[in-house]
């Protein structure tokens, strides 16, 4: 394993901003990994390693999560897909990638989440799936989910855009029971339902 820290100065004074633990099997697998002696100098030694074979379902799920996850980083862009590897598997810190590639951290920091919101989109049957998870509602908007969804879509669409939405919001507390605070919810569901 090595550990990656970055260290923040602030007023003269270091403070550690960040530390993440990269596991790098590639080393390990070689059958080699870093020794620091007491002289400071590094050296290579060989690992000793203790066989044991894993139970063929945790191999099989072992390798479907690996398949998974490699066909999901194939549908992000080339610079998520690129940042994602770095960070992730190279343990650079944003300091690093912004200084090899040359973008702003901020810039990072929106493929950084970018990229993490389609994995998580792409991943989410497989996790669903591998650990039993019960399905939430796709669609947890109040007026969709009701029964007299054609005709709250249809006071919402005839509305008089010059008044608020108070009059809407009554009318569906009133003849539909639907009891919403909020003018945000109705434009939400205008918007994207």
């Amino acid at each position: 394993m090595t550990e990656y820290v970055s260290v923040k100065a602030v007023k003269g004074k270091q403070i550690m901003a960040q530390s993440r633990v990269v596991y790098q099997d590639w080393i390990v697998g070689l059958g080699f990994a870093p020794r620091e002696d007491r002289d400071g100098s590094r050296t290579d030694v060989e690992v000793q390693t203790v066989s044991t074979v894993e139970p063929a379902e945790e191999y099989e799920r072992r390798q479907l999560i690996q398949r998974e996850v490699a066909r999901a980083l194939t549908t992000l862009t080339e610079d998520e897909r690129e940042f994602i590897e770095r960070f992730y598997y190279s343990g650079e810190s944003y300091r690093q990638i912004a200084e090899k590639s040359g973008r702003a951290i901020y810039k990072l920091e929106a493929i950084h989440k970018r990229a993490l919101r389609k994995l998580k989109k792409e991943l989410r049957p497989l996790v669903a799936r591998l650990y039993n998870l019960e399905k939430r509602p796709v669609n947890q908007c109040p007026i969709c989910n009701s029964p007299y969804r054609v005709q709250i879509d249809l006071l919402i669409k005839h509305r008089d855009k010059s008044s608020t939405w108070k009059e809407i919001i009554r009318k569906l507390r009133e003849e539909f029971n639907l009891k919403i605070d909020t003018p945000q919810i109705l434009i939400g569901h205008e918007k994207y339902h």
